[in-house]
């Protein structure tokens, strides 16, 4: 289990060093943009290490590198001599999708070495133990299985009977006796190691977020797993299973990630009993039902339906999803992350130098190059790597095995068009919007002996497809617009013929790890 552990330090080092590497490229590209864009100085953006870094060395990446041998010396000492605890990890916060925030926690690096080889190899153990309809945190099921599983149970259906309920502080409140309880009830396999590194991580205080926390020291967590650890993923899992065996038992479809739990059936009074057993594992586990967030029971109808005998829902959210029982769309605050983005780049590149006065007039000529970049940035973030030549090739068919990328590769079940064409038509107007702004503003500043700059001058529907060519080489430049919905359909396309995994875990769900 422990073999070549300094090697393994190394690569999570490694790992978080590339990651650090590519943010401080990402924030010099855009001080360089920023500074061809203006005529003045603009501020530069500071690329700056992470705070908790400087509180411990431990989570330092170039200090854990540079001593990893002699980290692995002695962590290998500790686990044999059966004294091994992590060191108190740190802490920071996220805000969560339902207001409020959470603390993640962070271990050391080479502590979460131990906690996540821990995870897998109690995981390739004890996969059979777990229920086939929990789909967080494995590395053979994720969060698009269980989105394509309520898909499927639900395509033939005209209604259903639903039941939502989330857990209040689901990592926070899980009981360690009902863990271990749990733990002797499912018969997992777990050596004597595995067991006290088990209990190690379960009581690890909870964060320090800076240096007079600390200092002042934490007392042994009593309850609850520290949310931020490759161990915990399981633990939580563990902890549900009891909830997950009753439903099974009932025969009501279900499908559960971490403490989002949908429950389903065509059967009322089956659905009323679930819920009921719903409640019984929440006061074993010690997580009561969060009764702000859980929809109770409700019937899921199609969209043709305008009334129902009891409270309706043409779709359920879940998983950054909305699920109805013929489409399914992203979840409207996604949509909206996704228009603030868009929008940032259009300030970002069109707006805000003109709008100061400090527009850079040499990157007004043939063509406008700041839009040039604005379409590359937008291309990258709704594509990843891809060309416009190639998304619409691929439209086309067939969809070469080719890991996909950008933002609407994370969504590959989405199958709402309609929604999608609205998002491409809001994109569109959006950019005509802008650069006509822009050229508004810079009009006083272009000869009129000028031929006004590609793609200025365009009607919107013209801009969709602009092309030019390029001042410099007099190569084709292609300014087309890239859409949503295009690269949807190249999605989707792709995953019918390779499977999901041709898009990665691209949820940013707290799920697989990339550490050894």
């Amino acid at each position: 289990m422990w073999f070549e552990l300094e090697a393994a330090v190394k690569r999570a080092a490694d790992a978080k060093i590339r990651n650090f590497d590519r943010y401080r490229k990402r924030i010099y590209d855009e001080n360089v943009r920023r500074a061809r864009r203006s005529s003045g100085a603009p501020p530069g953006l500071i690329a700056r290490e992470p705070e908790l870094w400087a509180l411990e060395k431990g989570l330092d990446p170039f200090h854990v590198r540079k001593r990893a041998k002699s980290i692995a010396h002695a962590i290998t000492g500790s686990l044999q001599a059966g004294i091994y605890a992590p060191l108190p990890p740190g802490g920071f916060s996220r805000r969560k999708s339902n207001g409020g925030m959470r603390t993640i926690s962070t271990f050391a690096l080479a502590d979460e070495v131990v906690s996540n080889r821990l995870y897998r190899n109690l995981l390739k153990k004890n996969r059979p133990r777990l229920s086939a309809r929990s789909y967080a945190y494995r590395d053979d099921a994720n969060a698009y299985d269980a989105i394509a599983h309520m898909q499927s149970e639900w395509r033939e259906d005209h209604r259903v009977f639903i039941a939502e309920y989330d857990f209040n502080e689901f990592f926070e409140s899980i009981s360690h006796d009902h863990i271990w309880n749990t733990i002797e009830a499912l018969g997992l396999t777990m050596t004597a190691l595995e067991r006290s590194l088990v209990s190690a991580f379960l009581v690890a205080p909870r964060p320090f977020t800076n240096a007079a926390e600390k200092a002042a020291g934490g007392a042994p967590r009593k309850r609850g797993v520290p949310l931020g650890t490759s161990i915990s993923l399981l633990l939580a899992n563990i902890a549900a299973s009891p909830l997950d065996r009753a439903l099974e038992r009932l025969g009501v479809g279900f499908v559960r990630y971490a403490d989002d739990t949908v429950i389903w059936s065509r059967d009322y009074s089956a659905i009323c009993r679930a819920v009921d057993e719903l409640h019984d594992a929440s006061a074993q586990m010690g997580c009561p039902v969060n009764q702000v967030k859980s929809e109770g029971v409700r019937l899921l109808v199609s969209r043709e339906t305008e009334k129902a005998e009891m409270r309706w829902t043409r779709e359920v959210t879940y998983l950054s999803h909305n699920v109805g029982l013929r489409s399914t769309r992203m979840k409207p605050s996604v949509e909206e992350e996704i228009k603030r983005r868009v929008s940032v780049l259009l300030y970002d590149n069109l707006i805000r130098e003109p709008s100061r006065g400090t527009q850079a007039l040499s990157r007004v000529g043939l063509n406008d190059r700041d839009y040039v970049v604005y379409i590359w940035q937008l291309r990258r973030y709704l594509y990843g790597p891809l060309a416009e030549t190639a998304v619409r090739r691929m439209g086309r068919g067939p969809v070469p095995r080719v890991p996909l990328r950008g933002v609407i590769a994370r969504y590959p079940l989405v199958n709402d068009d309609d929604r999608l064409a609205d998002l491409d038509r809001w994109v569109a107007t959006q950019t005509w919007l802008a650069l006509r702004k822009r050229a508004r503003l810079l009009a006083p500043h272009v000869s009129a002996s000028i031929t006004p700059p590609s793609p200025w001058g365009l009607s919107r529907e013209d801009l969709i497809n602009a092309t030019s060519v390029s001042q410099r080489t007099g190569a084709p430049l292609d300014l087309r617009l890239p859409s949503a919905l295009r690269m949807a359909v190249v999605v989707r396309e792709a995953v019918r013929t390779h499977g999901v995994d041709v898009v990665g875990s691209g949820l940013g769900l707290y799920g697989r790890r990339g550490i050894d």
